[in-house]
């Protein structure tokens, strides 16, 4: 599968090569809602729970034809999601926030008018996973809370466990976390040209195809970000590099 989509982005490089180009650079910004895709069937009381992030992003944009055009966005993003505990653990959770350096690759379509045009990007992404945080609450499993009844009956852990709440850096295990994340993505959108200025709005989805952990255990349960967002940005023009001429004498 890595070497498919690396196959891929080579020949998306290699199509660009022909012709004239022009060459636009600028920037982007935006919020993110992203989920962990996994199976909780196994834990009790557990589910994933989406978590909102922004992403802040350069896109450097090359121009083929007036209908498409290649597209890289050296790009800042967080991928967060939260473990919650339910019903009887109600109370208890942890939210990751992790931050990527992340590198998507695109072909980027165009239609419409001459100044209001919408696009549509389809391509891929090679992320790596840079920092991480985790705060949440857990409950002290060495410490009882003493009751004036041993018959007295609880509506929720904490009351038999005094919570603690903690606030830290993630420490990576290179036993178990996998920090190189691939996948594709797509995108649809409207911009409008303004002289060499192009301002546009977007909403993208990323998937990834590789797993957040590495292959560390027996019947592993893969793990996958899926990352919705929606961004606007301003990309300025550079004039247009003209097509060589041949002379016969």
């Amino acid at each position: 599968m890595k070497n498919k989509f690396t196959g891929l982005i080579f020949l998306m490089w290699v199509f660009a090569l022909p012709g004239y180009a022009q060459w636009s650079v600028g920037i982007e910004g935006g919020y993110n809602q992203n989920a962990l895709y996994t199976n909780v069937g196994a834990l009790s009381f557990t589910k994933y729970v989406p978590q909102n992030g922004f992403s802040v992003g350069i896109p450097v944009q090359y121009k083929i034809k007036d209908w498409f055009s290649i597209q890289a966005d050296p790009q800042f993003i967080q991928k967060n999601y939260e473990l919650k505990r339910t019903q009887f653990f109600e109370g208890i959770y942890q939210k990751n926030i992790n931050s990527y350096v992340q590198l998507p690759l695109m072909g980027h379509f165009t239609f419409g008018g001459e100044k209001l045009k919408g696009f549509l990007n389809l391509g891929g992404y090679a992320s790596y996973w840079s920092m991480g945080r985790i705060k949440g609450v857990q409950a002290n499993i060495f410490s009882d809370i003493e009751s004036s009844s041993d018959t007295q009956e609880y509506d929720r852990y904490l009351e038999l466990k005094n919570g603690y709440s903690y606030n830290e850096s993630y420490t990576f295990d290179e036993r178990k976390d996998n920090r190189l994340e691939l996948g594709w993505l797509t995108g649809v959108g409207m911009s409008y040209q303004y002289k060499k200025y192009q301002f546009f709005v977007e909403g993208r989805y990323y998937q990834s195809i590789t797993d957040q952990q590495k292959n560390y255990m027996i019947n592993q349960i893969p793990r996958y970000n899926q990352t919705y967002t929606a961004q606007i940005g301003c990309l300025y023009q550079f004039a247009k590099k003209p097509k060589k001429s041949t002379s016969s004498n």
